[in-house]
């Protein structure tokens, strides 16, 4: 039985420098007419869907998974396009060292409130879209405290052994999510959330970057 280790993906494993939420903006633009769609609108620890009806309530209207399929597709061009450039993504410092220190030691998936296919094309730009074998999405729970139990039914599926889950991610949502998933947490200062907030929020572990809570982290697992 080896423990489930779930990865956010902005903020956590790479940074895009906007490029998500410029692509959804264009693509609300573009289908809707809706400027600066995301303006004001909280989207660091949300899910695609919830910022799909959020923006949609924004400008009085309603939004469902029948509004989604188009809107989607557009924003899967534009983010691809805006990712072309290389130097859009960064790897955040330690993510590929302990993605390989954890090989062996734990399942390791992603969690977060991307859609799939967004998602892999953040994860490809970075070089990193064949470290994860699956994993959970906004198409898996609209909101973002319902991934743990998602991924819990993913692994049952796969036919996984799972002991400890935790969750790997840099804003109180990710924190949140764990408590709702009865999973333990880590909270990385490299993302959305200043390091107080994260603090208040009382993750089981608060680090700096991957790469300085290395050890700490393979510990927590290990001990898991």
């Amino acid at each position: 039985m080896l423990p489930l280790v779930l990865f956010d993906i902005d903020g956590t494993l790479l940074r895009t420098r906007g490029a998500g939420r410029e692509a959804l903006d264009k693509a609300f633009l573009a289908l809707h007419g809706w400027p600066d769609a995301t303006e004001g609108v909280h989207v660091a620890g949300s899910t695609d869907d919830a910022i799909c009806r959020d923006v949609a309530a924004r400008f009085g209207a309603s939004w469902g998974p029948a509004s989604t399929g188009a809107l989607r597709a557009a924003y899967l061009l534009e983010l691809t396009r805006l990712l072309v450039p290389a130097e859009r993504t960064e790897v955040l410092p330690g993510v590929s060292r302990l993605l390989d220190a954890l090989d062996g030691r734990a399942h390791i998936a992603i969690l977060t409130g991307n859609w799939r296919s967004g998602a892999e094309v953040k994860l490809a730009a970075a070089g990193l879209g064949g470290r994860f074998e699956w994993g959970v999405y906004s198409e898996d729970a609209w909101e973002r405290d319902g991934l743990v139990p998602a991924a819990r039914a993913v692994a049952i599926a796969r036919e996984l052994t799972v002991g400890e889950v935790i969750v790997i991610g840099d804003t109180v949502a990710d924190v949140r999510c764990a408590r709702a998933g009865a999973a333990r947490v880590v909270a990385v200062e490299t993302g959305f959330c200043s390091p107080e907030e994260l603090a208040n929020a009382r993750p089981d572990l608060q680090v700096k970057t991957l790469e300085d809570g290395m050890g700490w982290i393979v510990a927590l697992v290990a001990g898991g």
